[in-house]
């Protein structure tokens, strides 16, 4: 996480995708035999759409963040206008906010549809919304079931 903060003080966030994903992956346990993080292992663990659960073709399904990384990365940058870039705060919001689903190539192009690709409805940002900081927001808004394994 040290990376991440070192990134956040100097402005930068180009290379976040990385830092996210393998964080999850190391505090989750999908790491191969050379402790590396095995990105393959999180197709259809944890949270898988209904649909996703049909079938067992890697072709027809991407791993995706719930909560795309775009919010996470604003979530982190948050932080700093905040000044409170320490180390337990960047895990705090990586906990929480990172989350990875598998759903059908169909259902991500639901949400493309959506414009939901790379952002979260805006009840997920209204305090008065049933979807206030729900992480599923999305899937909800475009009829996404899902299942918690």
């Amino acid at each position: 996480m040290r990376h991440i903060q070192l990134e956040l003080e100097n402005g930068r966030s180009q290379h976040f995708r990385s830092f996210v994903d393998q964080y999850y992956c190391y505090k989750h346990g999908y790491i191969n035999r050379f402790g590396k993080a095995k990105w393959t292992d999180l197709f259809w663990k944890e949270i898988v759409s209904k649909e996703a659960k049909k079938t067992n073709d890697r072709k027809m399904v991407i791993k995706e963040h719930i909560i795309p990384l775009r919010v996470i990365t604003d979530k982190l940058e948050q932080l700093v206008k905040k000044k409170t870039i320490s180390l337990a705060a960047i895990q705090a919001v990586l906990d929480k906010y990172t989350l990875f689903a598998t759903i059908t190539r169909l259902e991500d192009q639901l949400l493309r549809d959506a414009k939901l690709n790379s952002k979260m409805p805006d009840e997920f940002y209204d305090e008065n919304s049933p979807m206030h900081d729900d992480p599923f927001a999305r899937y909800k808004k475009v009829g996404i079931e899902y299942e918690t394994l």
